[in-house]
This record gives C-alpha cells, structure tokens and sequence, in this order.
C-alpha cells in the first residue's frame, strides 16, 4: 500500500497468524515491522535497516541465489564466477547425465539447466544434457572455465 511522502509499504501473514510488515521508504531505508498478535494495525516492534542491510537480509532469506545476488556473492567470496556454459550438439556429453559432465571438476556447481524455454534449477546428477541447453554454473574462474572445456571440445 502506498504511504504518501514516506514510500510503500508491504504486510504479511505468516501461517501461525503473526504479522509482519516492511516499509520501504523513498530513500532507500527498510523498517522491519513486527504487530501485535492479532492485530495488523499495532506495530509492537521495528527495525530500520539500510539498503544494504535490507538486501544481506533479503539473501539470507532466499532459498537460491539469483543473478540479483552476484554481485553481493562476488564481495564476499571474492572470486566467485557465474557464467551460462552453452552445451553445443558437438559436445561428447549430449544425452548424458550431468553427473558425468561434472565429475572430478572442481570448483564449479551447476545451479541451473536452461532448456527449450524452461529452467530447472538445483539439477540432480541424473539430469540429462540435451543439445541447445545452457549449464548455469557458479565457482571459481579455473572450474568455470575447466567445465566450459569439458562440454565444448576443441576445434582442430
């Protein structure tokens, strides 16, 4: 709901009935908003947070790292790398397992398989690579790059 000459702010009712709200202001701050039991219109607790603080929390309460998040990740592990690792009909790996494309390279997690308009993310090892797809891998720049020459293999 619109907060005129203050921002927008946002409710939520969790399962147990417990309110939670978020005020984001024009400048940027977050408030953090905890009502009363029962009644969304007594706030019995608030926290300001800065931007900042409000998108470290916004992380840690997303159950998967989004592209959003690169930036943040790559702060705090200082060489973390995403990259979409296209699998090409040349590739040996076409039709096999991820597992197999995976294995013994390390440094490199495969977050997501992009395929004919459709992503699945967190693929299990059995997940079979299709010619088209896009591997979106996270690790360092070796693994990343060790991955990337597994699945496209070298030209003469």
């Amino acid at each position: 709901m619109m907060l005129p000459g203050i921002g927008v702010g946002y409710t939520l009712r969790t399962a147990q009935g417990q309110f939670v709200g978020v005020v984001r202001h024009r400048g940027g701050r977050r408030d953090l908003l905890l009502y009363a039991a029962g009644d969304p219109d007594t706030v019995e607790r608030s926290l300001a947070l800065t931007d900042a603080e409000a998108r470290e929390l916004g992380g840690l309460l997303h159950p998967v790292a989004t592209v959003e998040h690169v930036p943040e990740l790559e702060r705090g592990a200082g060489s973390l790398t995403v990259a979409a690792v296209p699998v090409t009909a040349a590739s040996p790996y076409v039709g096999r397992p991820l597992g197999e494309v995976a294995a013994r390279v390390r440094g490199v997690t495969v977050v997501a398989v992009l395929s004919a308009g459709r992503t699945t993310t967190a693929p299990g090892a059995e997940h079979r690579i299709t010619n088209g797809d896009a591997l979106v891998v996270a690790g360092t720049a070796e693994g990343v790059g060790a991955l990337s020459r597994r699945l496209t293999p070298e030209v003469p």
